[in-house]
């Protein structure tokens, strides 16, 4: 699909469609806000750089905006996928790493946070295949943070990639957070993976993970 080329009425309407101020978006372009003026006013004077409208651009669709054809701009939605064939987690590891992977080297950001796994599951899922990827993460720099429930007792990972939760339901299925990825794998009866792709769905789920992790004990010292 070709570059959307966007105009002044776009990145006005995109503003408003985020709540954002002529100010607001020179800050987070990294411009002046006499240059977004400019800009948006069409006269021609501004003469913007290709730079300059590609970082106006780029903050703008990290903002969740989506440009679109004849001027048009919406709100992107969240993307929703899901995985019902045989080898779902499998799958589901690969999209963990290469989307772990570019989401490092995009935002510097390199934890891959699991809320609720039990590790006999994942092994009973991909077997000897979780030791390759927990490999990969290593070699690429990536770290799991994981919060499990207070009776686990298996550790695959890394003994400091865990802390304990004080109590946690054994019908809750694990939940990972990846770059700008939520995924929900359900064990049983079968094999089901949904996972959602929206930046600030992911921001508020990884804070509120952060929040819980920041107040948990690891299991460094933990024998059992």
């Amino acid at each position: 699909m070709p570059t959307v080329v966007i105009t002044a009425r776009q990145i006005r309407a995109a503003r408003g469609l985020i709540g954002w101020t002529q100010s607001d978006l020179a800050e987070a372009a990294g411009v002046s806000r006499s240059t977004i003026a400019a800009i948006e006013k069409e006269t021609g004077k501004a003469n913007p750089t290709q730079d300059i409208i590609e970082r106006i651009r780029k903050v703008l669709e990290d903002s969740e905006v989506e440009f679109l054809a004849q001027e048009g701009v919406r709100v992107r939605h969240p993307m929703i996928y899901e995985d019902d064939q045989p080898d779902a987690n499998r799958r589901l590891l690969e999209d963990i790493y290469k989307v772990s992977y570019q989401f490092k080297r995009d935002m510097g950001v390199s934890d891959i946070l699991i809320y609720g796994l039990r590790e006999e599951d994942a092994e009973k899922s991909v077997g000897d295949y979780l030791t390759e990827h927990l490999e990969r993460l290593k070699v690429a720099g990536l770290r799991e943070k994981i919060l499990c429930g207070p009776d686990t007792r298996t550790f695959v990972a890394p003994r400091s990639s865990y802390r304990r939760l004080l109590e946690l339901d054994s019908t809750v299925s694990p939940i990972h957070v990846y770059g700008d990825k939520i995924a929900i794998v359900h064990w049983r009866p079968k094999e089901f993976v949904i996972s959602i792709e929206s930046r600030p769905f992911a921001q508020a789920v990884r804070a509120m993970f952060y929040e819980l992790w920041n107040t948990h004990a690891g299991i460094e010292g933990d024998k059992s």
